[in-house]
């Protein structure tokens, strides 16, 4: 569509006010492109054309005439020239115009008259501060099209003493990547609950109302019994789909005012979340009698030990809940919950598939951790623990790239115990910096030696927990064991979540900087589990984002997810970093992630967590083979 509206003779005045006017606003503005720097220049050389010759022949002005209106139509977003009441001089449509902007017949009409009332109060308001204060105006409006939410910006601009020009930009999916990174931050991607930190802002609000009303509340900590084993027997899918259904009968299980929203279209009250793995946990408020959590617990227990189907495989689970009351059990919601936690762990020291109360008599649960952290502290000197690798493959060419040490512990009574209960006792007891040590020795002695058969060297990547980030003599450590082990550091991967670098930024941006100055490569674990950490990125030397499981598992069903995981490798990619997608299960998400240009996939796929000799025969052949 041309230009409309604009005559045959150029105003000199006019092109040279609008170059200063959108020339002194760029800078403030995304509209950085190099279709509006194209225009800029153009109306600047047009400018000069008129100013040396002010008599232009009518082909002359014909000429300049298309040259402005090729200039405009360049631009891909919206125009509007307006007067001072709002009645449009001149327009363009641009590229995402919307429906008021497709018709050729708005020249002379008011901007009343095409958008709604709110809108163009909007419109009328900008304008009449932007000429009262001769500064640009910036604001956003919505508007419902065809049943489709569209979101615009507006920057509007002085061009005359009573006129401006409106830049309208269609920024509906900027908004939507926004939303969802909010999401992201709050709830949990796979069951759709509230996180941790919506939920503990919940019960902060209930506690406060329960001391003004002299109230009750209960804290429940619910862990299904056995969830690793059929995890890892069943695969990661299959354990995904059982704590979606969990989330599901719990819903039926509480009352109604303390429902749980499976999706981010419903209405969310925060009275449940989900910690991670297979841990929930649900808030009851006004508490009145204490015989109402008790008839609400057990038919949670009832209800989560029916059977459940998972497309034809009948899965059978049961739940440990302990409950915490306030003010009797705790004032405060750590008090709450690790108290509340502790009736769990009782629960499950009385056979599983039960409730149990907090008393402060309650101290088996505590000597159980006693009796593990006394055994933790034992297991390395008495080489209980393992290095396991699984591969990272390469999109492109289905090669192993890299490994990821994982450490296993093999207990003499117990057999293998879960990472997840000895790495944060590890943590707890200070025992993580000797463990964490002799995982990164064994790692590198392994690369090492692979090299020295010939293999083809690989990177191989060693998590790094926040306590271990915290070492004053970190860097030193690390780079005394390359020493020893002859490792190349170029070989040489930290993994960390984004919880142990965004809790203390700036240490944690001093330690990163100092362990790449060895060249070691470094990856962010487990992208978008419960943290906002979009804006630390950029800070930090990172050179691996990977993407976590829970945004894999239903990335070709779920346009959410599908937007979400292309959007993180967009955003990786455009800040240099490399994309690893975990827990690639299924081929179908193979194929999504390599039509977005994800560069690898870790996952059961290929390959889960093996030793050193069976991790063999899946690595690159040797050099000298």
């Amino acid at each position: 569509m041309p230009f409309h509206g604009l005559e045959s003779v150029i105003m000199t005045n006019f092109v040279k006010l609008l170059q200063q006017q959108i020339t002194k606003h760029l800078s403030k503005t995304d509209i950085s492109n190099k279709d509006l720097q194209a225009f800029l220049k153009s109306i600047n050389d047009t400018y000069k054309k008129l100013d040396h010759s002010l008599t232009l022949s009518a082909e002359e002005l014909f000429q300049t005439n298309q040259e402005i209106q090729a200039i405009f139509q360049a631009i891909p977003d919206q125009l509007l020239h307006l007067d001072k009441t709002g009645k449009i001089i001149t327009y363009k449509s641009g590229s995402g115009s919307h429906h008021y902007f497709s018709t050729e017949k708005l020249i002379n009409k008011s901007i009343v008259e095409i958008t709604s009332r709110e809108i163009s109060h909007q419109f009328i308001s900008a304008i009449e501060d932007v000429i009262s204060n001769r500064r640009t105006v910036l604001f956003e409006f919505v508007e419902i099209y065809n049943k489709k939410t569209c979101y615009y910006e507006v920057r509007m601009m002085l061009v005359k003493s009573d006129q401006v020009i409106a830049i309208i930009r269609d920024i509906s999916e900027k908004k939507l990547v926004e939303d969802q990174m909010a999401y992201m931050a709050y709830h949990d991607s796979l069951t759709g609950l509230p996180n941790n930190h919506l939920f503990r802002d919940r019960v902060t609000h209930c506690i406060a109302s329960a001391k003004r009303n002299n109230t009750k509340l209960a804290v429940m900590f619910l862990d299904l019994d056995r969830f690793k084993l059929i995890n890892d027997t069943l695969g990661h899918s299959t354990g995904d789909k059982l704590l979606q259904a969990t989330a599901e009968r719990l819903q039926n299980c509480i009352r109604s005012s303390d429902s749980i929203a499976l999706n981010s279209n419903a209405p969310i009250n925060p009275s449940i979340a989900r910690l991670g793995g297979d841990e929930f946990i649900i808030l009851l408020e006004s508490i009145v009698d204490i015989k109402v959590i008790s008839r609400i617990a057990e038919r949670m227990v009832n209800e989560i030990n029916q059977p459940i189907y998972i497309g034809q495989q009948e899965v059978f689970t049961s739940s440990s809940i302990g409950i915490a009351l306030y003010p009797d059990d705790g004032k405060d919601v750590d008090t709450l919950l690790k108290n509340a936690d502790a009736a769990m762990y009782y629960a499950k020291d009385q056979g599983r598939n039960n409730f149990q109360y907090y008393t402060q008599s309650m101290n088996e649960a505590a000597a159980q951790q006693l009796i593990l952290g006394n055994n933790l502290r034992k297991a390395l000197s008495n080489n209980e623990f393992h290095i396991y690798y699984q591969p990272q493959v390469s999109v492109i060419t289905g090669q192993v790239i890299g490994l990821e040490a994982l450490v296993r512990w093999q207990h003499p009574e117990k057999g293998f115990i879960s990472p997840a209960l000895f790495i944060p006792l590890a943590e707890e007891t200070g025992q993580i910096q000797a463990i964490g040590e002799w995982i990164l020795r064994q790692a590198c002695l392994q690369g090492a030696k692979w090299i020295k058969q010939g293999f083809k060297p690989l990177i191989i990547s060693v998590n790094l927990s926040a306590k271990q980030l915290r070492q004053s003599n970190l860097n030193k450590m690390i780079k005394n064991i390359l020493t020893e082990t002859e490792m190349p550091a170029r070989y040489l991967g930290i993994e960390l979540t984004e919880s142990a670098i965004i809790l203390e930024p700036d240490m944690a941006l001093d330690r990163l900087n100092k362990i790449k100055s060895l060249g070691i490569k470094l990856s962010l674990d487990d992208f978008g589990t419960g943290y906002s950490s979009l804006s630390y990125l950029k800070r930090f030397p990172i050179d691996t984002l990977k993407i976590d499981q829970a945004f894999i598992k239903d990335v070709k069903n779920d346009p959410e997810d599908a937007a979400l995981v292309k959007a993180i490798i967009a955003m990786g990619h455009g800040m240099g970093m490399d994309i690893i997608a975990e827990g690639v299960e299924l081929q179908e998400q193979l194929e999504f992630l390599g039509a977005n240009a994800c560069d690898a996939i870790q996952g059961y796929l290929f390959s889960k967590p093996l030793p050193a000799n069976e991790i063999e025969p899946l690595l690159p052949r040797p050099v000298f083979y």
